[in-house]
């Protein structure tokens, strides 16, 4: 279970996560300067970069056996059959204070992206894509506590890396077939990025199914002026849309307003603000428990943020990070993953039908 310490992820949520997790802000402010890199940004050597034409430095390809082909009992993988790609970019799971961005073949971050992050969120996408998932220099958790201070060029470094990615896919694997980008939380960010800088306003938008950077906020009016052509998902047939959320519940605080940002229900894809009830919940699912769990959750977009009513099982009670009172930022994709699976299914189906 030592992989939620690796799924801290990125944006204005994490100061809420650390907040609560350390109970104060004492605590924080020790947890802060613990993971603070030894030397600034400007004075640390950047890793030596990736080289994607090799096959380790891909967490997923569809050719080899990894954890994404993971699937529970009684659900099959068809990535062989799949007529689609997802391009998958993984959480933060680097946060020791060696440097502002992980080496490449880090065997603890990669340890975590392999045996929990592709098995508990880009195996989602299996049913019905071929999932492609690069490693990359990820940012350092203390980047996003500090993005004048070198966090921001951390995290574009960072970036340099999954575009680059995304551009030996598309010039190597692609072949002109269909895409979905999807990610979790800095995953997400650098999901988003990649929306503006790459696919808005060009071709690539034509082959866009759809794009799904959970667990992270994103203002809507800023969405709407950087990607006018690609809007936020409206209904669950809808193509060439966005799709995110951040999971929350009772006692939930949060260091920063969230009203305006982006939220899609992931039990009725709606971002209206109305509720689907434990019933719309095909599946959360549990790794530990290897299936998945009906009604685990129900789901209402409020102020911002997917608002949960109560969690119906016990399959994550024993997680051993606690982020504080109605904190689901670990949970985003496991309490949905079965209608995330049912809903890209659905969204390519649109797609080819078009």
């Amino acid at each position: 279970m030592k992989w939620f310490v690796g799924v801290l992820l990125g944006g204005v949520v994490i100061l809420a996560i650390l907040a609560f997790m350390f109970r104060g802000l004492v605590g924080f402010m020790i947890f802060r300067a613990s993971v603070k890199p030894q030397a600034g940004f400007a004075e640390t050597a950047a890793p030596a970069p990736p080289d994607y034409a090799k096959s380790a430095d891909w967490a997923a390809l569809p050719w080899r056996e990894d954890m994404a082909d993971y699937t529970p009992d009684g659900v099959t993988d068809r990535q062989d059959e799949a007529a689609v790609d997802v391009f998958f970019v993984h959480p933060t799971t680097f946060i020791e204070n060696s440097g502002w961005n992980a080496p490449m073949g880090h065997e603890a971050a990669d340890e975590l992206v392999d045996d929990f992050v592709l098995r508990g969120q880009a195996s989602a996408y299996n049913g019905s894509a071929r999932v492609f998932a690069p490693h990359y220099r990820q940012a350092q958790i203390y980047a996003f506590f500090s993005l004048e201070e070198g966090g921001q060029e951390a995290l574009e470094l960072a970036y340099s890396d999954v575009e680059a990615a995304f551009d030996h896919y598309l010039d190597q694997y692609n072949e002109g077939r269909p895409f979905i980008l999807a990610g979790h939380s800095q995953g997400a960010l650098h999901v988003r990025w990649l929306l503006e800088r790459r696919i808005s306003a060009t071709p690539l938008a034509g082959q866009l199914v759809a794009a799904y950077p959970v667990g992270y906020y994103f203002p809507a009016a800023e969405l709407a002026e950087s990607l006018p052509d690609i809007p936020v998902c409206t209904s669950g047939e809808q193509t060439g849309c966005l799709v995110t959320w951040n999971a929350t519940g009772k006692g939930y605080r949060s260091f920063e307003p969230t009203t305006g940002m982006v939220c899609v229900n992931p039990l009725n894809w709606k971002s209206d603000g109305s509720r689907a009830g434990f019933d719309a919940n095909l599946g959360a699912m549990s790794t530990e428990r290897n299936g998945v769990i009906a009604q685990a959750a129900d789901a209402r977009c409020q102020d911002g943020r997917l608002f949960i009513s109560e969690i119906r099982t016990d399959a994550f009670d024993d997680l051993p990070m606690d982020l504080g009172p109605g904190n689901y930022h670990l949970l985003d994709y496991a309490l949905y993953w079965s209608n995330l699976r049912e809903n890209v299914a659905r969204r390519v189906e649109a797609f080819r039908s078009r």
